[in-house]
């Protein structure tokens, strides 16, 4: 029976040092081999993802479905897209005023571009994370206004004290008019409030047609909760905050330790009952 897998990117199929290892892709190489489903489900762009899949797992290829932006921009293995959702450019300029108020880094994504109006520290080093170049632009108000397409994420980033400063003041402010979520504990996301990796995989399930209780999900952080609450077969990273762990049947070791790999062989050998760590 074919079999859906899903896989975060950063803190689960990434190292630390941003590399794959060589048993993983092994391991994913022979769920493409079986024919099975396999699914990239995360918060990057979708052009940091694919120079992912172009320059590590190259195979992939034309093969994986990629769920970028937290769910907001779902496209198939042909490059067509099959969902997007942005942020309603009224609400995503209100964040944006709120952001600069708060004195914290922000930037947007547009039409699948890296933009800031802060030429700092952070969108340097964020950019260089994301294997993608940015575009620096005088005003971030001025840019979501004359845009054509809405921004599809807003990205706040500061030390993790000042994140979750920012998260709990943000849920206050909006009140559920985003869905707001750390993806990293510097990294603090605001997307539309009806999309999240959950919400999008409902969307994959019901258009390749398979169970969404009984495919294998893998995450790590609290924008993959989401989609570890729908399965039977979910799995935190060793690595994974204790929220995400609270949430998933199943506890694999770190990222550095090929976590992820080590449960693909259990899963494709059918020893279910000793893949927890």
């Amino acid at each position: 029976m074919k079999k859906a897998f899903i896989f975060d990117l950063d803190g689960t199929l990434l190292k630390s040092d941003l590399t794959i290892s060589c048993r993983t892709k092994s391991a994913l190489r022979e769920i493409k081999e079986r024919n099975h489903i396999i699914i990239i489900s995360t918060g990057r762009m979708y052009a940091s993802t694919m120079y992912i899949i172009e320059n590590f797992l190259p195979f992939l290829k034309e093969y994986v479905i990629v769920s970028a932006y937290n769910g907001g921009y779902v496209v198939s293995p042909e490059g067509r897209i099959i969902f997007e959702k942005g942020i309603e450019k009224d609400l995503a300029i209100k964040c944006v005023e709120f952001l600069r108020k708060l004195d914290i880094h922000r930037h947007i994504y547009i039409n699948d571009k890296l933009i800031s109006e802060q030429d700092d520290k952070e969108i340097k080093d964020y950019a260089v994370h994301s294997f993608v170049d940015y575009f620096l632009v005088d005003d971030l108000i001025k840019e979501i206004r004359n845009s054509k397409h809405p921004p599809l994420k807003l990205l706040a980033i500061g030390e993790p004290h000042k994140i979750n400063e920012v998260k709990f003041l943000s849920e206050k402010e909006f009140d559920g008019k985003f869905n707001i979520m750390k993806s990293w504990d510097i990294y603090l996301d605001f997307i539309p409030s009806d999309v999240s990796k959950g919400t999008s995989l409902k969307i994959i399930s019901d258009l390749y047609n398979f169970e969404i209780e009984h495919c294998y999900v893998f995450g790590d952080s609290e924008n993959d909760i989401e989609m570890l609450k729908l399965t039977k077969n979910s799995y935190a990273m060793g690595n994974s905050t204790d929220e995400v762990k609270n949430t998933s049947n199943n506890i694999l070791p770190t990222n550095d330790e090929d976590g992820v790999a080590y449960a693909i062989e259990k899963i494709l050998a059918d020893d279910f009952n000793n893949v927890n760590n």
